[in-house]
């Protein structure tokens, strides 16, 4: 696959690119030159720190993981005799629930309207099947301008309703709702029949999270219905239209990271301690390698900071309020075998979830995100969230265990107490955990509130806000 080209990137952003080639030297917090900043994290909100202090900042950053990435773990998969790059964990993204990240791609030439052929991102539309325990007919089947038959389906007709309202009720409410009602409360407001808020919505919220149903109950509605409401068309028939990176989300990471010439990786083993040293910190790893720099970054999930504030003095107090932040656990396989697929490939859609028992779990297909070559049969390529599947696919090729956070309303709060411990001692905290909303978006936008106060004016900062 071709990279960026140089045309596609100032195409992409010709202001950003401006700004970008002003010479060094911009107005930094620290009396005595160029700091040194330690990051503890290598997702995307360690890697952005890196990158938006490019010029400005010496950046050290340590990493468990023998790669870059968090969240985004990208693996390559064989179809028909070559290899494509397939996201284990986060995926998909668009300009209205990632307009920053969106923005972030045009500047590294990775995405451009103007040369679409030329980047790195494909765009496909997003169909949704519900069914329950893979019954046939499906619980709801979405209709669109390029697949209307769903609103013709007489056992469809009972949803259609109770979906449009939910759909919305919920781009209203994501404008300016209050984040601390529960999905359950938000739900019950509707004026839908309660077999649909049950049997359809309640589950279709659950499964896009990836919790199971009685959590869902608990969410921050605002928070949950982001990912519905932000990317839904001004014409409801319109599809929904999201983002897939050919790269893979890890293979931007990966690319953002190589972009920044002022930073040090230290990856494969886990931080051991961030400890005070002199006017700064030094941060040691489980395999020996320490730094001293001058501020730190903790730029990973709390459960793993937490355990590194005994020897911060300035953050003695920190410790309870990471601990309220809540997560719960998932599995994600990807597969060849349509297990979890509704009975007729003929319901199938881009997103497909099965509610059985407590739980409804989510299936991408690929062969809705990848259109064939002409005269192939679409990819028989699944990404499944398995926490409570009855039985394995057959033929699975990856697996994985990931960590949510459970964003309910006392999860909001918990941001909220933290908010006063940001830059304490020249320390910061950055990732999504500390936004509202779980995405690749909230962890680099905390990422430019942090470096916001290292140095506003670093000019890849200045790049993003422009």
């Amino acid at each position: 696959m071709p990279g960026p080209t140089r045309r596609s990137f100032l195409k992409a952003g010709s202001a950003a690119a401006l700004v970008l080639s002003l010479p060094g030297g911009a107005r930094r917090a620290f009396a005595s030159g160029r700091p040194r900043v330690g990051i503890v994290g290598g997702g995307l909100a360690g890697v952005s720190c890196a990158w938006l202090l490019e010029g400005v900042a010496d950046s050290v950053l340590f990493e468990s993981r023998a790669a870059l990435g968090g969240h985004a773990q990208t693996i390559p998969v064989s179809v028909g005799g070559e290899q494509m790059l397939v996201d284990v964990g986060a995926q998909f993204f668009a300009p209205g629930t990632h307009p920053t990240y969106t923005k972030l791609l045009g500047i590294l030439g990775l995405q451009s309207a103007e040369h679409p052929d030329e980047d790195q991102t494909v765009a496909a539309d997003m169909s949704i099947t519900v069914t329950e325990a893979l019954g046939d007919p499906p619980r709801f089947v979405s209709p669109s301008k390029g697949r209307l038959w769903p609103a013709l389906a007489p056992w469809n007709r009972p949803a259609l309703g109770p979906f449009l309202v939910f759909a919305l009720a919920a781009r209203r409410f994501s404008r300016n709702g209050d984040w601390s009602v529960s999905l359950e409360d938000w739900l019950n407001g509707l004026p839908v029949p309660p077999e649909q808020r049950d049997g359809l919505l309640l589950p279709l919220v659950a499964a896009l999270t990836g919790c199971s149903i009685e959590q869902a109950r608990a969410l921050s509605a605002r928070s949950a219905l982001f990912f519905i409401a932000k990317a839904l068309p001004k014409n409801l028939l319109d599809p929904i239209r999201y983002n897939n990176s050919l790269l893979g989300l890890e293979g931007n990471v990966e690319y953002l990271a190589a972009q920044c010439h002022d930073l040090t990786t230290h990856l494969g083993s886990p931080v051991e301690s961030v400890a005070r040293e002199g006017d700064g910190y030094r941060i040691g790893n489980e395999a020996g390698t320490t730094a001293d720099v001058d501020v730190v970054v903790f730029a990973a999930p709390p459960y793993v900071v937490r355990p590194l504030l005994p020897d911060i003095p300035d953050l003695d107090g920190a410790a309870p309020v990471l601990d309220a932040f809540e997560y719960f656990s998932t599995e994600i396989s990807i597969h060849r075998d349509p297990i979890y697929m509704p009975p007729r490939t003929r319901l199938w859609s881009s997103y497909n979830a099965d509610h059985t028992g407590g739980y409804c779990e989510g299936s991408v297909w690929y062969g809705a995100l990848r259109p064939p070559a002409a005269g192939q049969p679409p990819l028989s390529l699944f990404k499944s969230w398995a926490t409570a599947r009855a039985q394995p696919p057959q033929e699975e090729i990856f697996r994985r265990a990931f960590r949510h956070p459970y964003v309910t309303p006392a999860f909001i709060d918990a941001q909220r107490q933290l908010a006063p411990f940001q830059g304490r001692g020249g320390v910061w905290f950055a990732g999504s955990y500390t936004r509202e909303v779980d995405s690749q978006e909230t962890a680099l936008t905390s990422a430019m509130g942090v470096v916001a106060q290292i140095d506003p004016q670093a000019p890849n900062l200045l790049a993003l806000q422009a």
